[in-house]
């Protein structure tokens, strides 16, 4: 078992799962980064056949200053409230969308520089299975996590309708890429892919 934290969560992995912090991973410091703007997802590991990105949004007791996140497409940026300076910033959907692009970006660059770099090696069997040879009836090699804690319900739309948006627009966001896309919170993410202690 590894266990690593974000956002004040304790995620634990199955050694089997070859989890690794992203963007804390010498690869991603020393080559990913140099690019400008640069952004990963917060976890990569395995899962039975696929690979998955987990990206964390803990925003427990910040919800008010977090709202304007939670509508696609940046459609409440300059309309709601926040004491959070949002320059620079996007709504979940876009911003978990364009980590998990980058991410794939920086996991083929692994892949590429797996001989002669020494960083690559450490993500060379997560990188080497996105690209391996599927059958047809396989699932998707990639599974895209987004685990959304917080209270977001309110009257007009229930948390639920809330991760479902989300999750559609991350899905089409994503859709030139094989993925599937899930948001989850404590409740209700899949306690095989991790586990999560507040």
């Amino acid at each position: 078992m590894v266990t690593f934290e974000e956002s004040n969560l304790k995620f634990t992995f199955p050694d089997s799962a070859a989890a690794v912090k992203y963007d804390d991973t010498r690869f991603y410091r020393n080559y990913v980064n140099q690019l400008p703007g640069a952004k990963g997802m917060d976890f990569v590991s395995l899962w039975e056949n696929s690979v998955v990105f987990t990206e964390v949004k803990n925003c427990e007791g910040e919800e008010a200053d977090n709202r304007w996140r939670i509508y696609p497409d940046n459609e409440k940026l300059t309309t709601t409230a926040s004491k959070n300076n949002t320059a620079g910033r996007d709504s979940l959907d876009i911003e978990v969308a364009r980590k998990a692009a980058l991410t794939v970006a920086g996991l083929y660059g692994a892949y590429t520089k797996k001989s002669g770099c020494e960083s690559a090696a450490e993500l060379e069997n997560l990188a080497r299975s996105l690209w391996k040879k599927r059958d047809i009836t396989d699932r998707s090699p990639l599974l895209i996590i987004l685990f959304l804690e917080g209270d977001f319900g309110c009257e007009s739309r229930s948390k639920k309708m809330v991760m479902s948006a989300l999750e559609n627009k991350i899905k089409k966001k994503l859709s030139w890429l094989d993925c599937q896309v899930s948001v989850v919170d404590s409740d209700t993410y899949r306690k095989e892919i991790f586990s999560v202690q507040k």
